[in-house]
């Protein structure tokens, strides 16, 4: 029999989790209608302050429930859920899933399928999420040569393209993947790019790494989430208000903010078993240099890059009139 478990990170979001394990309870019974898969749900909560463990313990009795301690971050908590999964569960497959998703109703079924095929036992299987009014807009998936996949045209030949990395928001790891290569790194990408660095670490090692339609969901992505995932220069161009571009300095040292320098620094040198303090001060150094002087030197090749990184990430039209609009009104 196969087992599966999903492992899902949370912290001071009842909402969402509440969201997200209904919908699982709601498919199990028709997803376990081939008695030779059993599906477990392990939630991560990191020192929830707002009542999600005991609405957990409340509506969802069968959940494994692991208390943190409030600082493992993302990463951290995946990594316990892994560890619950294989030394307590005997999992055979682990599934990363976020909380802010909603899941296809055919998700949990076609997750079964693809842990049961023979295809897939060594391979690591990612899924899409879709903004859910733009259909076609692909907000979270993987990446390919370093391009990240943002439109349903990628899957126009085939349900399933092989990537280099994945976003941790969807993604199936096979048990011997983490037999081989062990957990995420969470002490060098404690909140952001556990992730990215994983998949990646499997496929170098020689483990294939899909990305499938099969595995859909959908969320609501805003432009405050496009405007906080884009480059911190692109931000700075947009939100010329001093109080905002002192926010965006400060993302520079804070773990919630997807550029960190500890994460940017991280994934360029994710090689690296050692990376001396030194790099850190300097690409910080860098950082805010190249802000501040933006706005006299690099202004017109910001606003080229800007049109560029909006093409690539797919953004509708009118989600792009919305940005123009945003930083008209911040000037």
């Amino acid at each position: 029999m196969t087992q599966i478990s999903l492992i899902i990170p949370v912290r001071n979001r009842q909402h969402y989790t509440q969201n997200i394990l209904s919908q699982i309870f709601q498919q199990i019974p028709q997803a376990n209608t081939d008695n030779i898969s059993v599906i477990s749900v392990i939630i991560v909560d990191d020192d929830s302050t707002d009542g999600t463990r005991e609405m957990i313990r409340r509506q969802f009795p069968n959940v494994y429930l692991i208390e943190g301690d409030g600082n493992l971050w993302w990463t951290g908590g995946i990594c316990l859920g892994m560890n619950y999964a294989i030394d307590k569960l005997d999992s055979d497959y682990l599934v990363w899933l976020n909380d802010d998703i909603s899941l296809s109703d055919n998700f949990l079924n076609n997750l079964i399928d693809i842990c049961q095929s023979p295809l897939y036992n060594n391979t690591i299987v990612g899924g899409i999420v879709r903004d859910k009014t733009y259909s076609d807009w692909i907000v979270f998936s993987g990446m390919h040569k370093k391009q990240p996949i943002r439109s349903m045209d990628y899957f126009a030949t085939a349900e399933a393209r092989s990537v280099d990395t994945l976003n941790g928001n969807i993604a199936i790891i096979p048990r011997v993947v983490v037999d081989k290569l062990g957990f995420p790194d969470a002490d060098r990408f404690r909140h952001y790019g556990g992730d990215f660095e994983f998949v990646s670490r499997a496929n170098k090692s020689g483990f294939n790494v899909i990305l499938s339609s099969k595995l859909q969901a959908t969320t609501d992505y805003n432009l405050n989430d496009l405007i906080r995932y884009m480059p911190p220069l692109l931000q700075w161009y947009l939100q010329p208000n001093t109080a905002k571009r002192i926010q965006i300095l400060k993302g520079f040292t804070n773990l919630k903010s997807n550029y960190n320098i500890w994460h940017m620094v991280n994934i360029i040198y994710q090689d690296s078993q050692h990376v001396p303090f030194w790099r850190y001060a300097i690409l910080y150094v860098r950082q805010v240099i190249k802000l501040l002087v933006s706005d006299f030197l690099l202004l017109s090749k910001t606003e080229t890059t800007l049109k560029n990184y909006l093409k690539q990430q797919n953004a509708p039209e009118e989600t792009i009139q919305g940005l123009i609009n945003y930083r008209t009104k911040s000037i």
